[in-house]
């Protein structure tokens, strides 16, 4: 607690003074997340750092969370959400950076991912990035749309595994994919109807038929050749 109090006292001291340099936050993260030993002190450095009305010190805070690698509990998943509506993009990247890392998933995080990735294109904007290393509101529009991505995937990976396993999901009745009476239950039923109807058509149709054409002149009579 003695060596919290005292980084606290130097931090608050740099930014009282504005000499607070890229590498002393840099180092102060690091010190800060050596003392993160369990998921009380992550809450004290979310209340003393991450919301913090200093940038630099919110970054801090975001760093040492990142490198303690302690991802749990709700406040810091409210934390995040708020850094993702950040003003400063660099801080928005660093909130991905996390969930990312942490392996964090949600409605609401989904939700503030593709707030921040809003238009993005990969890998053009990826690109664009590398070549803009001090944007980081691209940086973090870039990181987003790639953790919001693997995101998908995974809820896909994980719906056709279920499906795979006999059909049965979360809600479902009747051993089907969808509850009875659903939105995706009413698609269903619809596409299957189309595919009978499709396949209806296809034997009712009519069927050609194709008969020999045979030729009009003899093989040794020369108007054969004749247009």
């Amino acid at each position: 607690m003695l060596r919290y109090r005292m980084l606290m006292f130097k931090l608050n001291r740099l930014v009282g003074k504005n000499r607070l340099t890229g590498a002393e936050e840099i180092s102060l993260a690091g010190q800060f997340a050596e003392m993160i030993t369990s998921q009380e002190e992550v809450d004290r450095i979310i209340a003393d750092l991450v919301d913090h009305e200093n940038p630099q010190v919110r970054r801090i805070g975001l760093a040492a969370i990142r490198r303690s690698h302690r991802f749990g509990g709700q406040t810091l998943m409210q934390a995040l959400l708020r850094r993702l509506a950040d003003v400063e993009g660099w801080l928005r990247h660093d909130a991905v950076w996390i969930a990312q890392e942490g392996q964090l998933d949600g409605a609401e995080l989904r939700a503030a991912l593709r707030r921040v990735a809003g238009n993005v294109r990969l890998p053009q904007d990826a690109v664009r990035a590398r070549d803009n290393p001090a944007d980081g509101l691209l940086h973090a529009a870039v990181r987003a749309r790639h953790v919001l991505d693997a995101l998908i995937k995974k809820s896909a990976a994980a719906h056709n595994a279920a499906l795979a396993a006999g059909g049965a999901l979360a809600g479902a009745n009747d051993g089907k994919p969808y509850a009875q009476g659903s939105i995706g239950q009413i698609h269903s039923a619809h596409r299957q109807l189309q595919r009978k109807m499709a396949a209806r058509k296809l034997r009712s149709s009519t069927k050609l038929k194709f008969r020999k054409v045979e030729p009009r002149y003899a093989e040794n009579d020369n108007r054969r050749f004749l247009l």
